[in-house]
């Protein structure tokens, strides 16, 4: 079987074979060749207000993406690594222009330089940001603004009359389950299904510390409103997942520097009645007129960045004995939800790249095959019908959801079997035999996925497994057979495999 990106070029091969004579044809083929050998897309989408930008910048572990109301977020953002900071404007006429990349006191500025947002197709913004490793994160603008023109862009993007969709993954940030959460969620999954496959989906309760009004009891309200959505009707089979996220506290968190430490510990210090009052509200706690306070300017700037539950619970974490700023960073990261994102994004997205980038392009040919017939065209279709039909990567990635969702009904430890399986905590072959690359010989290697085959195998023969359980059981039988390919291609040593 070929691999999927290999697979998807012999899609395109074929297709330049039918449309041999259509240059423009030929020209939207080597675009989509061409992405194949890109990051993976990552778009970031939510409504306005949804917290995107804020999001993206803990991700990046940077301030660089606008969080203003600002032309720029109006318009469609790529963020790429590269070894130096750059920011361009792509028009929609083709023309570019090189905008300055300006840091202004702790974070960047964009300016669109006197460019009308209108006038921009997307901004291109480079930079050595160690959350842009092999992927491209995208900032769409809101999809419910109350400008029509604005959330256009987005589903132009995403949603386009021809060609593929702009990313091959999505992160939708929900503040709540909207009717236009739903309906928006549910289209992308239309346009880009094709059978059990689809766009990779996983959907982030955003600003989650407000579910609780900042207080640091928030995680119970936050943990029930999480789990009501990960069972939540209408987003069953639109989204892997449900991840609830701080993102402000965590955006602070990965940018707290020593001299923010140093005034969480003085703060630390007072006594706790003193503190809770100085936090009943975010006016109070700025305003609040104590010469041993720090500065307003100080206080004001820890809310800003912080926001009072990410004040409150830092001051928790340092009376814990947390005894530097790392730590403290890392902790309130943790605690954040960031931490657990970036996880699911690295499981469900960067590990599945091959996949996710190759159905993309193939639904795009196949699109092009049905509504642009040729001579040869059927032929085409059968072989992108052929592609996409292996949707094993997709169906492993909904399961790791119902997984999370409580939805399996195996033992404790037969769960988690399961999730390393299927590619949980990492998708090469020794993470999912929970193997060390480095003292596992091949030929050992081959023995485990035998065993763990063999296992899942026995488990699908239970005449008492209700159906999401059995399916749940093939998948993870399906997984270990993959596993065993590639384990007995690393042998040295020929291998037959078990019946």
């Amino acid at each position: 079987m070929k691999e999927p990106l290999e697979s998807a070029r012999a899609v395109i091969e074929a297709a330049r074979r039918v449309y041999a004579a259509d240059p423009a044809t030929l020209a939207e083929l080597d675009d989509l060749e061409t992405r194949l050998d890109q990051p993976l897309r990552v778009a970031l989408v939510g409504s306005v207000k949804a917290g995107k930008s804020t999001l993206l910048n803990g991700l990046l572990c940077e301030r660089i993406a606008p969080t203003d109301a600002r032309e720029c977020t109006r318009i469609v953002t790529w963020y790429r690594q590269g070894p130096s900071p750059s920011v361009r404007a792509l028009h929609a006429d083709g023309g570019t222009t090189v905008l300055p990349a300006k840091r202004h006191h702790d974070r960047l500025e964009l300016d669109l330089g006197g460019l009308a947002a209108d006038e921009v197709e997307r901004l291109e913004v480079t930079w050595p940001a160690p959350g842009l490793t092999g992927i491209t994160l995208i900032d769409t603008p809101g999809t419910s603004s109350i400008s029509r023109d604005v959330s256009a862009e987005t589903d132009k993007f995403l949603l386009p009359e021809q060609g593929a969709a702009g990313a091959d993954a999505i992160v939708y940030l929900l503040r709540s389950l909207h009717e236009s959460d739903v309906r928006f969620l549910k289209a992308l999954h239309e346009r880009t299904r094709h059978g059990n496959a689809a766009v990779g989906a996983v959907a982030v309760l955003s600003r989650a510390d407000e579910l609780g009004a900042g207080r640091l009891t928030a995680m119970v309200s936050i943990n029930r409103a999480v789990d009501r959505l990960r069972n939540h009707p209408s987003l069953e089979g639109v989204c892997e997942t449900v991840v609830p996220v701080a993102g402000l506290m965590g955006l602070g968190a990965t940018t707290l520097r020593q001299s923010d430490f140093t005034v969480f510990v003085g703060l630390a210090a007072r006594h706790r009645d003193e503190t809770r009052k100085l936090l009943i509200s975010a006016e109070r706690f700025i305003t609040a007129e104590d010469p041993t306070l720090p500065s307003e300017q100080v206080r004001s700037d820890l809310v800003e960045r912080f926001g009072l539950y990410g004040i409150r619970l830092a001051l928790a974490v340092v009376r814990g004995g947390v005894t530097d700023a790392t730590e403290l960073s890392t902790e309130l990261v943790r605690r954040s939800g960031l931490e657990e994102l970036r996880r699911v994004l690295d499981v469900n997205f960067a590990q599945r790249q091959p996949e996710l980038k190759a159905h993309s392009i193939v639904l795009a040919v196949h699109r092009l095959a049905r509504e642009s017939p040729a001579p040869g065209s059927s032929d085409l279709l059968v072989m992108a019908d052929d592609h996409l039909a292996d949707a094993h990567a997709f169906r492993e990635m909904q399961l790791l959801g119902r997984i999370v969702a409580g939805r399996v009904a195996l033992g404790v430890d037969e769960v988690g079997e399961l999730e390393r399986v299927i590619g949980g905590r990492g998708a090469s072959p020794h993470d999912r035999l929970g193997a060390d690359p480095q003292d596992t010989a091949p030929e050992e290697l081959v023995e485990r996925a035998v065993e763990h085959l063999r296992r899942w195998q026995e488990r699908c023969e239970n005449p008492l497994l209700d159906r999401e359980t059995l399916e749940a059981c093939r998948v993870a039988q399906r997984s270990c057979e993959g596993v065993l390919a590639a384990a007995v291609e690393m042998s040295p040593q020929p291998v037959t495999s078990p019946a």
